[in-house]
């Protein structure tokens, strides 16, 4: 099964995932990337961060750029 990796840019900070997840296709690897982009945004949220500029991006394992999703694509 293919790993992505799910990197969190944010204004002033980028979290690079060294992991990765598993997943059996880019559909799957969007559904991933919802995810994380949800908790960012219920963490900002709780910590009275208001600001959803930022995005989740996808790397597949060559660590090319699959999607980029906005993190404000999780607050609704």
């Amino acid at each position: 099964m293919p790993r992505y990796y799910f990197n969190v840019c944010c204004d002033a900070s980028e979290v690079t995932d060294l992991v990765g997840e598993s997943c059996p296709d880019d559909v799957a690897a969007l559904s991933e990337a919802m995810r994380t982009a949800s908790a960012v945004v219920q963490n900002r949220l709780l910590a009275d961060e208001i600001s959803l500029r930022g995005w989740i991006e996808v790397e597949d394992e060559r660590h090319r750029p699959v999607l980029r999703l906005p993190l404000r694509a999780a607050a609704y």
